[in-house]
Parts: structure tokens; C-alpha cells; sequence
């Protein structure tokens, strides 16, 4: 591109020299055109795309139409054309669309796309194809959608996200996602999906990270389709119906590195289901009927699972032989289960590694005097809402150094001696700016005069403790 002072060393008449600055203007434009800088944008008049409304964002406009018709927004859309701005954000949200109709957006520049809860029951062929280059995000969600919209997605070779949630898809068919070849996200939470067929998602492998099938009614997992998936990282198959998982369910998903398959309606966890996961690092079973873990039910999991959550279900006892194996495991979630008896060695062969350890909401009456002795990295306890009457403070000597939170509220406990190193424990947390700890104040009952009294302010005088030798960290 010329400079003024180039034009004169060329040494062209003035109104040449002009003439090439226009055409120099007009190149820089057209170069531009994809990547207008936010000065160049300006929204219209008010009154000239109402009742939308435009803001300018750093990267485009942003503009919002609610509770208006499509007569509106037909409008509007006409009154943006001849104005050729970036739509950063186009937000059509709470209004009476049924029907997306062709070339709506002909000759616009949308990047990101919202049409939400505005009773969209059709997208036509041709709505959407014109923003084929330049559409990296569609959201249309809650509306009445009883279909993936095949043909009207099939030109958007730059989409990235695409929302579906919270429509009335009932079966997913093959290669319904034709053509969307660089989508990485692709969420469909609180359908009516039942069925997918084998190739639903042929098409995807290449880049698809994510995927949603959350709130659905599938009573299985729909391996054959997944299995082609091999770059995702994160599948979501919770609140579904699925009442069993087999070995080969996750053949394929080679680099998936978070599976939720929680509140379903899993009752056994089989050996060998997870053993071609081996870059899993987060499991999350929580809020199924989960009463039996083979011991070899982790098994492919060993070198990388870090989170595992198997609250509310129906689980026994720790399943300490299954987990074993499991020398990576940082964070352990078995609230709201039936564990009645901590074994000694719960812990033994995975506990070096655990920060994370939830028994909250069991019926677990006696710690035994070992159970934490290989926890040596424990940061966070939960104790709260069980059977427990002591907790002796020599028990809790093996963690009291790295404890950072810890919760044991809602226990039957009795006011001893035994408890003193908790107060104690407390004021080190103080310490450490744990205010969560600071607001758990567990009760205790005193057999001597019959009553009640937060640990932490427990009457030592009454209870002759004044020549325990109580734990106080360095």
C-alpha cells in the first residue's frame, strides 16, 4: 500500500496520486473486510432496527432481539445488511419463531448465533447457509426442535459449538452432523433421545472434544456411535436410564479424559468396563444404584485417574481391592452410601496420593485406630452426618500436619478428652485463612451434667484434661 510520501517520490499529478490513495483506501477495506477492527464498528439508529438492540463489543456488535416476531427481525436483519458490520453476537431470544427461514441472514457476518427459547421448530435448508465462513457458535436451545436439523447445519464448515439442548430430539440418525467437520463442542442435554443410530456422529472424528447427552432417556450406552470418536475428550451421559455398563461400552475413546455416567441407573460396576480409558482421568458414577465394584472393575485406569465420585449409591464398604490399584487417586467421594465398617487397611496400596476424602452421610460408628496412616497427603476430610461417637486424637495424628478442611458436625459425639485436638486443629486452620473450617461447629454431649456443647468450647476444666499431652502442630 502507498504512503503520501511514496505518491510524491512517484512523482504523479496530484489527482492521480489522490486516486491511487482511494484505490489504496478500497484494497485496505476489502482486506479488512474479515477482520474489521472494532472502530470501524457503528451500530444503526435505534429506531432503525427496534425493538433489537445494539451494542459495540470489542470484537463486533452485539445485538439482542427478545419477545418480538419474525416480521420484526426480517426487518432489522434488512436494516443490518446495508450496513456490513461484524455481528459478533446476534441474540434472538424469547420470541415467536417457528420457522427459521432461507437466506434470513443473507449478506451478514454472524460469528456467534442465539435463538433461544423462541419456539423454533424448523430451520430451512437455506437459513443458515450464508454464514458458512464465518459462524463459529449456533445456540438453539429450548425450542421445539423434534430433529437434528441436518440439512440447514450442513454448510457451516467453521462452526465450532453447537448447542441443541433443551429441545424434543427423539432419535439422533446417521450422519446427522454432516458436513461440521471442525465442531469440537456439541452439547444435547434434556432431549428425548432413546436411540442413536451406528453413524450418528460420522464425520466428528476429527475434532470433536466434547459431547453432551446428558438428560435423555438412552437405556444403554450407544457404543457403536461413539466408537469412532477418538479425539474426545469429555462425554457426558448422565441422567439417561442406562441400568447397565459392559466391557467394551468405551472401545475407541482413546483420549477421553472425563466420563460422566451419573444418576443413572448402574448397579454393578463389571470388571474390565473402563479398560480401554487409559488416559481417564475423571469418573464420576455418583447417584446410581450402585451396590457391587468388581475388583477389577478400574482396571486400564492405574496411571492417570485423579477424581472419582461414587456418592449416593448403595455402596457397603470401601471398595478398597478395586481401588487399590489406583495410585494416582486424589479425590475419593463416597458420601451418602451404606458403609457401616472402615476396614484397617480402607486406605492401604492408593492413600499416599489422596488430598480428597468424603464419607459424609454414611453410618460409619468406629474409626479404627490405623485408617489414616498412609493418607499422607490428606488435605480435605468429610466425617460429617455419621455414627461417631469418639474420634480420638491419635487416630488423627497421621494427618493432622496436612489437614487444611475438615468436617465433623452432625455426629453423636461425646465431650472428652479425646476431642481436644480438635479445637486446637481449628485455630492452626485459622491460621492456614480456612474460613470454611471456622464455620463448622460441631456439637458434642456431655454425660456429667447432661448436655450440649460446641467442641470448640468445651468445659476441659470439667473433663480433667489438664495433663493430656494434646497435639499441637510445629
Amino acid at each position: 500500500m502507498f504512503t503520501m510520501i511514496q505518491l510524491k517520490q512517484l512523482q504523479l499529478p496530484f489527482s492521480h496520486a489522490a486516486l491511487l490513495l482511494m484505490l489504496a483506501a478500497v484494497v485496505g477495506v476489502g482486506q479488512a473486510g474479515s477482520q474489521n477492527t472494532p472502530q470501524q464498528q457503528v451500530c444503526p439508529e435505534q429506531g432503525d432496527i427496534s425493538p433489537c438492540i445494539c451494542t459495540v463489543k470489542k470484537n463486533g456488535l452485539d445485538i439482542l432481539c427478545e419477545t418480538t416476531d419474525l416480521a420484526h427481525i426480517t426487518k432489522s436483519m434488512g436494516t443490518l445488511k446495508g450496513k456490513s458490520p461484524i455481528i459478533f453476537y446476534l441474540k434472538l431470544r424469547h420470541n415467536n419463531l417457528p420457522k427459521l427461514q432461507g437466506f434470513v441472514f443473507l449478506a451478514l457476518d454472524i460469528r456467534h448465533l442465539t435463538i433461544h427459547n423462541s419456539s423454533l421448530a424448523t430451520i430451512e435448508e437455506n437459513a443458515l447457509s450464508s454464514l458458512g465462513t464465518g459462524l463459529t457458535q449456533l445456540d438453539v436451545s429450548l425450542n421445539q426442535m423434534k430433529t437434528v436439523p441436518s440439512q440447514a447445519l450442513q454448510h457451516l464448515f467453521h462452526l465450532l459449538i453447537l448447542n441443541l439442548n433443551h429441545n424434543k430430539i427423539t432419535v439422533i440418525h446417521n450422519n446427522a452432523f454432516e458436513g461440521l467437520g471442525t465442531l469440537e463442542i456439541l452439547t444435547l442435554y434434556e432431549n428425548r433421545i432413546t436411540q442413536i443410530d451406528p453413524e450418528a456422529f460420522r464425520g466428528l472424528e476429527g475434532k470433536l472434544k466434547r459431547l453432551n447427552l446428558g438428560g435423555n432417556d438412552l437405556s444403554r450406552v450407544p457404543q457403536k456411535s461413539l466408537s469412532i470418536l477418538d479425539t474426545l475428550k469429555k462425554l457426558e451421559i448422565q441422567e439417561n436410564k442406562i441400568r447397565s455398563i459392559i466391557e467394551g461400552d468405551f472401545e475407541g475413546l482413546v483420549n477421553l479424559d472425563s466420563l460422566i455416567l451419573a444418576h443413572n441407573m448402574i448397579t454393578t460396576v463389571p470388571a474390565n468396563v473402563f479398560i480401554h480409558l487409559t488416559q481417564l482421568n475423571s469418573l464420576e458414577l455418583e447417584g446410581n444404584k450402585i451396590s457391587v465394584i468388581d475388583k477389577d472393575a478400574f482396571k486400564g485406569l492405574e496411571e492417570n485417574l485423579q477424581y472419582l465420585r461414587l456418592g449416593d449409591n448403595q455402596i457397603h464398604a470401601i471398595p478398597s481391592e478395586a481401588l487399590r490399584p489406583l495410585h494416582r487417586l486424589r479425590h475419593l467421594d463416597l458420601r451418602n452410601n451404606n458403609i457401616n465398617v472402615l476396614a484397617d487397611d480402607a486406605f492401604t496400596g492408593f492413600g499416599d496420593s489422596l488430598t480428597f476424602l468424603n464419607l459424609q452421610k454414611n453410618d460409619i460408628k468406629v474409626l479404627p485406630s490405623v485408617l489414616f496412616e498412609n493418607l499422607n497427603s490428606l488435605e480435605t476430610l468429610n466425617l460429617q452426618n455419621n455414627k461417631l461417637q469418639r474420634i480420638p486424637q491419635d487416630i488423627m495424628e497421621p494427618v493432622i500436619d496436612t489437614l487444611r478442611i475438615i468436617d465433623i458436625t452432625d455426629n453423636p459425639l461425646n465431650c472428652s478428652c479425646e476431642l481436644t485436638w480438635f479445637p486446637k486443629l481449628l485455630e492452626d486452620l485459622k491460621n492456614k485463612d480456612d474460613e470454611m473450617s471456622q464455620k463448622k461447629k460441631p456439637l458434642c454431649h456431655m454425660s456429667l451434667d447432661n448436655r450440649e456443647y460446641f467442641v470448640q468450647a468445651m468445659p476441659t476444666e470439667k473433663m480433667h484434661c489438664a495433663g493430656l499431652n494434646i497435639i499441637v502442630n510445629p
